[in-house]
């Protein structure tokens, strides 16, 4: 059954009635193995109804975070809301009051009248509503959204977070950051972040592995690439980082700074900001993660759109970068909950279909003497092509990775992240134009896959946990969360990463209310 002819596929996009705070147990049918010792917290929306008002975009329902312990061979489920200044303002007066992604708040009844004025024209009304990801530095577990605001997760076991958020803006002047951080084998952390007073920047941040209530604050910005068009900053979901470079993708889906100022004005939801240039390219920026320092060469590709970076490593005087890539933004639109739920004018729904797809930048090449014309990539078993212009750019067309329809991706994070790698897991969509209905294992040497499916199953990012000891890269399991409308129920599926075959399930009770989430973090004990 395709998610355009589910008839129960809006149960996907509802709000939990209530938040179950106490761990419960979830039965195990089949098997968990014993050495899967730790956590799995998953973030993600949980709430898109306030009083009488409604949230208007997936991205924008409050955040709720999800809890599946094991232990011994046993599982078990809670789950809670954060309780972010969104969230608890939302609750207090029955209104949405911090703008998200696709709906416009109302001005802070807390705030006075100048506050209210100067909310339009300075970072006043930013969103803390961190509903996204879950990430580590040093030792502390944090969550995310894509603004200047993330929080530390201070009792993990009760899905508890500090009251107090941290302010990137009032420590290094940034205002969105990238979802996605990265962890260095040094135990650093590294993301990328915006800023927009004085012309666009996107800027590396570096974090430090110390204990700190404001971690920010012993931040550091190591090194800036300016906007090609300082009032339309890309917009960016994630980055690459390989063991000596970071490379970062401009692609074009511009925000235009000039409407997000006035957008309070203007009544407007951030999402109205952006806009995607079916003529523009994509421009590929690599930096040296020792000194900050960009490298001259200019790469540059085909316009897409794309979220969700696979992994980025060199080889043989090479950077590679894998991407789930799109035609356009397309998807981004869809996702707004009228469509989620009712589907089009006949009720139909379709989603864009993804691609994964490699980028090979040649490192080993000059202006000068470089010939024109040829393609600069010698990898081995490699099809894709980085071509030097006459002006000294390097078009890129990158190589297709597999034919599965597969986004959200992990891999051996621990082992392979920056390093050639095999294998990554990614939700996938059986037919196209379906919403995410199966798992994907890809095998990206092969250029083949195997798929997991379930009839009428819409599970969310796999994540890899890797077996004690182990010595070959997909030795483990792989888990996912997985809502089934038709029953109103969810599952936490367990795979053998090697085989891709089910080893076992952990049932979420009944009436227990566990919905469909974003990115998530094992963390073992």
């Amino acid at each position: 059954m395709s998610s355009a002819q589910d008839n129960d596929f809006a149960y996907l996009f509802r709000s939990i009635g209530k938040e179950y705070p106490k761990p419960v147990t979830a039965p195990v049918k089949g098997t968990l193995p014993k050495w899967v010792n730790g956590c799995l917290i998953r973030n993600g929306p949980g709430k898109f109804e306030v009083g009488e008002e409604s949230y208007k975009h997936w991205f924008d329902g409050l955040a709720l975070l999800h809890r599946f312990n094991f232990k011994d061979g046993t599982v078990t489920y809670q789950n809670k809301f954060l309780r972010s200044d969104a969230y608890n303002k939302a609750m207090k007066y029955k209104r949405v009051v911090l703008s998200e992604f696709g709906t416009l708040g109302i001005p802070d009844p807390c705030k006075t009248i100048f506050e209210r004025f100067a909310s339009h024209f300075i970072p006043l009304n930013i969103t803390d509503n961190d509903l996204i990801n879950i990430f580590t530095i040093g030792d502390d577990l944090y969550v995310c959204t894509e603004t200047c605001y993330f929080r530390k997760l201070t009792d993990p076991e009760n899905l508890v977070c500090d009251q107090k958020k941290i302010n990137q803006f009032k420590t290094l002047g940034v205002l969105t950051a990238s979802a996605h951080p990265h962890v260095d084998r040094d135990g650093v952390t590294y993301n990328m972040a915006s800023s927009y007073i004085g012309g666009s920047c996107y800027n590396i941040v570096r974090y430090e592995p110390v204990k700190s209530e404001d971690p920010s604050k012993h931040a550091k910005i190591i090194g800036s690439i300016r906007a090609k068009n300082l009032t339309k900053p890309s917009y960016y979901h994630s980055f690459g980082m390989s063991e000596n470079y970071f490379v970062f993708l401009e692609q074009p889906l511009y925000i235009n700074v000039k409407k997000l100022a006035s957008a309070q004005v203007r009544r407007a939801a951030i999402c109205t900001c952006l806009e995607f240039d079916n003529e523009g390219k994509a421009y590929f920026h690599v930096m040296k993660k020792t000194t900050g320092e960009l490298l001259p060469i200019k790469f540059e590709a085909d316009g897409f759109f794309g979220m969700h970076v696979i992994n980025c490593f060199e080889e043989d005087d090479h950077v590679v970068f894998d991407m789930c890539c799109y035609h356009d933004d397309s998807l981004i639109k869809k996702f707004y909950l009228d469509y989620l739920r009712y589907g089009d004018s006949e009720g139909k729904r379709f989603f864009a279909p993804s691609t994964s797809q490699r980028f090979v930048l040649p490192l080993n090449v000059d202006k000068k003497t470089t010939p024109r014309g040829q393609n600069l990539v010698t990898l081995k078993n490699s099809t894709a092509k980085a071509v030097m212009k006459r002006n000294g750019a390097i078009h890129m067309t990158p190589e297709k990775l597999s034919d599965a329809i597969t986004d959200m991706p992990t891999i051996n994070y621990k082992q392979f992240n920056g390093r050639p790698y095999t294998y990554f897991y990614g939700v996938a969509a059986y037919k196209p134009g379906d919403f995410t209905n199966a798992l994907v294992k890809v095998n990206v040497r092969q250029k083949s896959f195997e798929m997991w499916h379930e009839k009428g199953c819409y599970p969310s990012e796999p994540v890899f946990i890797e077996k004690p000891d182990s010595i070959e890269e997909d030795d483990g399991v792989v888990i996912s969360t997985v809502i089934k409308p038709s029953s109103k129920s969810a599952f936490l599926l367990i795979l053998d990463a090697k085989s891709f075959r089910e080893i076992g399930r952990a049932e979420v009770p009944d009436d227990v209310e566990c919905p469909v989430g974003f990115h998530a973090l094992y963390v073992p004990r």
